[in-house]
């Protein structure tokens, strides 16, 4: 489409569900999938707010949910803009999803196609002469639950065939939303076209990626046991929730060993270097997922206490006190650590539902740990948790990842912000609510978490590379200092 405007990198849950959808791509008529572009809950209710996300876009669809718990809207085939005046469209329509909390769908077409729409910097969407439906101008501050529009929909079915219907019984008659949601229409082919190459999603691929996992080891000359992968993040992300889902998989069912959930407190309180068994062979894998408590705003982790998990200071089963941070005279402190007791490759755990909206103070916490991190060599990797939420299609079907461009577009967004290539940053989503193993979520999970191990492995081989550099070094010194006391020597003697 020509003259689109850049799209905004939105991820937080949508509201309109698969049924819903699937109507409305009925009546569009053609294969197409929805991207949210602008939710007034989220982006603030104000003309300025729906024309710059909004404006250019192409085909889209607005939706209303009043309080009366009916849903309602309007489709436009053309662009919104600002012009200050009407937008010609012969395939525009009204239409109602849900009435009073029932499912009752109808579609009413224009039938003055030269006033399908309406655009005006000073309106919000806007459809219709005189009009259909006018939603808002100005600012709209949130009432408790809800948005008070200003607009009208008195005049709904002027320029819009109702078929008998009423401004009541298609809108209740009421403004009153508890949110606004506009989607951009996407051609579905352009949308499945894949944004990150991916493996097949099937059951031979999940055993090669697990048989894979099963037989790791890490180099013999590491002297390593197990890689130690650090998870940490924001409370709720899903640290604890991923260790589980790992574990699930080579358990051979869900599990629930370390405790999770979505506490405004982070239920980790100490820290774990959680070793993983694979049920089939009883034997330990040699990987081990190390989980922290987590932070949020006004609750960091300890900076120090950071330093001391990476440098392998900090003893397995330390339960954290705030009081008392860990010290090097704390009982259990490991004085002189190996590579083994060393972390070697970190994992942020980041919420993709709320990617776009972290707060400033979690946003630079991390980047002060990141610090740290840069400052030892250690590789980062983010895992990109509840992709679910950002995207409907992956919620139904998780081999949907890679052609969502939800997915993608918080995948973009994530690596902007950790300033990280878009290749480290992995989406996965948990076993939260599953009672039985799926292979897709299977393969997610796998394939990030053997990137992370493939992160660890680098980090160990450029350990024992400056090691050995390090021990040429001092056998050069020693060397060279032992050829000048010879030399000296020498000249005393003679």
């Amino acid at each position: 489409m020509k003259n689109q405007l850049p799209l905004r990198i939105h991820t937080m849950p949508e509201l309109l569900n698969k049924n819903y959808r699937d109507q409305l791509v009925t009546w569009i008529g053609k294969p197409c999938h929805f991207r949210l572009l602008y939710k007034i809950s989220r982006d603030g209710c104000s003309p300025t707010s729906f024309h710059q996300q909004c404006d250019g876009q192409g085909a889209t669809v607005t939706v209303l949910y009043n309080t009366n718990n009916t849903i309602y809207g309007g489709y436009l085939s053309q662009s919104w803009n600002s012009n200050g005046g009407y937008i010609e469209d012969s395939d525009a329509f009204l239409f109602r999803l849900q009435y009073n909390e029932s499912s009752d769908p109808l579609k009413f077409p224009v039938n003055d196609k030269s006033k399908a729409g309406y655009g005006s910097s000073v309106y919000g969407p806007t459809f219709g002469d005189g009009h259909d439906i006018y939603t808002f101008s100005g600012t709209i501050t949130r009432s408790g639950n809800e948005f008070p529009l200003n607009g009208s929909v008195s005049k709904i079915g002027k320029s819009y065939n109702l078929n008998g219907q009423t401004v009541d019984t298609v809108t209740n008659n009421s403004l009153n939303v508890t949110d606004l949601e506009i989607y951009r229409i996407v051609d579905r082919e352009d949308e499945e076209k894949p944004w990150r190459e991916h493996f097949a999603w099937t059951t031979k691929t999940m055993q090669e990626l697990k048989e894979t996992l099963q037989v790791y080891e890490p180099r013999m000359e590491a002297n390593v046991p197990a890689a130690n992968i650090l998870l940490i993040g924001q409370i709720g992300a899903g640290k604890s929730s991923f260790f589980n889902s790992v574990d699930s998989i080579f358990r051979g069912r869900v599990t629930n060993k370390a405790c999770s959930g979505s506490s405004e407190r982070s239920i980790t309180t100490m820290y774990r270097r959680y070793e993983l068994k694979d049920s089939s062979t009883k034997k330990a894998l040699n990987f081990r997922l190390c989980d922290t408590c987590g932070f949020q705003e006004g609750s960091a982790l300890d900076a120090q206490e950071f330093s001391f998990i990476v440098c392998g200071n900090l003893p397995d089963c330390y339960r954290f006190n705030p009081l008392v941070p860990f010290e090097s005279d704390t009982p259990g402190y490991i004085k002189n650590p190996d590579l083994k007791d060393k972390i070697h490759c970190v994992a942020f755990v980041i919420d993709g539902s709320t990617v776009d909206v972290m707060p400033d103070k979690v946003l630079k916490h991390m980047k002060d740990l990141q610090a740290r991190m840069n400052h030892r060599g250690l590789p980062q990797v983010v895992l990109l948790t509840k992709i679910d939420k950002i995207c409907p299609e992956v919620a139904d079907d998780v081999t949907k990842t890679y052609t969502g461009t939800a997915v993608c577009d918080a995948v973009n967004k994530a690596a902007e912000i950790m300033g990280l290539p878009s290749a480290q940053i992995l989406p996965v989503k948990n076993y939260v609510s599953e009672p039985n193993l799926k292979i897709a979520l299977d393969i997610l999970i796998m394939k990030a978490l053997k990137r992370c191990i493939d992160f660890a492995d680098d980090f160990m081989d450029e350990q024992l590379l400056t090691k050995a550099a390090e021990e040429k070094m001092n056998c050069t010194e020693v060397e060279s200092d032992q050829n000048h006391m010879e030399k000296k020597i020498e000249n005393m003697i003679n």
